[in-house]
């Protein structure tokens, strides 16, 4: 047997008005309680809303004009360096003697010296006297040097011939003149006529500057002669004249022959001489070139 139901309780699996009502206020008692106690309140959604980038105009560069830079004064030249004094220029050749005369006025030559500056032609002549001698001649046409007025001494023991050594007198005078000579002030005149000695060379077919090495050639040969005393050395007739029987002594140039026949001593004094003309004229062409 069924009893009565009060009344508001669920019948048949339905919720009353009156119990909807009760639920609801739970809920909201329990959501309440929930903020008070946490602090979290639930997001408000906002609208967003969507702002146009501001555009900014970079302003214009200031341009700055920079002022002309004054213009400097013209500067004043450096004055000018005195010019340095020149030689006069050289007379043609065909015309030259006056000027070398001229020039050689204050070089001691001696006696021989100013001999050899008489005749006509002085730079010609000089370069010929070069050209023979740079091939072991002997120019005795062209040298204020007379040979020897005495005959060739010899002396002949019955079993050789050989030079005499009072011979080697005949060249003492020689060999003074050449120790006498200034040949600083004598190389440096033939360094000022140089140009016209190159331009006489150059008649003989070969470049005007080869002189300068000719020059050169003449003195090695004589300060190339052999150490040796002909008093020593055999001599042997060969038709009109006197030749030395040792070949090596024969094959020597005449140059250099005629250095030895001078003597031991004068020989020495001729070589020394061409030794120091020798480093002057290289001083000389350094100085020309």
């Amino acid at each position: 047997m069924m009893g009565n139901q009060p009344s508001g309780t669920r019948q048949g699996g339905k919720v009353s008005a009156l119990q909807a009502s009760a639920i609801a206020l739970l809920l909201a008692a329990i959501a309440a309680a929930a903020v008070f106690f946490t602090g979290v309140w639930p997001p408000k959604e906002e609208p967003v809303a969507i702002e146009q980038a501001a555009v900014i105009e970079a302003p214009e560069p200031e341009i700055t004009v920079p002022e002309p830079a004054p213009t400097p004064a013209p500067a004043e030249p450096d004055p000018e360096p005195p010019l340095a004094p020149t030689e006069p220029p050289l007379p043609p050749l065909d015309q030259s003697d006056d000027a070398v005369r001229s020039a050689m006025a204050e070089v001691a030559m001696g006696t021989m010296g100013e001999q050899y500056l008489i005749p006509a032609n002085i730079v010609e002549r000089s370069a010929s006297l070069v050209y023979l001698m740079a091939q072991g001649d002997v120019p005795y046409k062209l040298i204020p040097l007379a040979r020897p007025k005495q005959a060739f001494p010899i002396t002949d023991d019955g079993t050789q011939v050989v030079a005499d050594p009072a011979g080697f007198s005949r060249y003492d005078a020689l060999a003074s003149w050449l120790e006498s000579l200034d040949l600083e002030a004598l190389v440096a005149s033939l360094e000022l006529f140089l140009p016209l000695l190159r331009e006489a060379w150059s008649y003989y077919g070969e470049d005007g500057e080869a002189f300068d090495f000719a020059l050169l050639m003449t003195l090695d040969l004589i300060i190339s002669t052999p150490e040796l005393d002909l008093s020593e050395a055999r001599l042997i007739r060969k038709e009109a004249v006197w030749i030395y029987e040792d070949p090596t002594i024969e094959g020597l140039a005449a140059i250099q022959k005629q250095v030895l026949r001078m003597g031991p001593n004068n020989a020495a004094t001729v070589k020394a001489r061409a030794a120091e003309a020798r480093a002057l004229w290289i001083e000389a062409l350094s100085r020309a070139s």
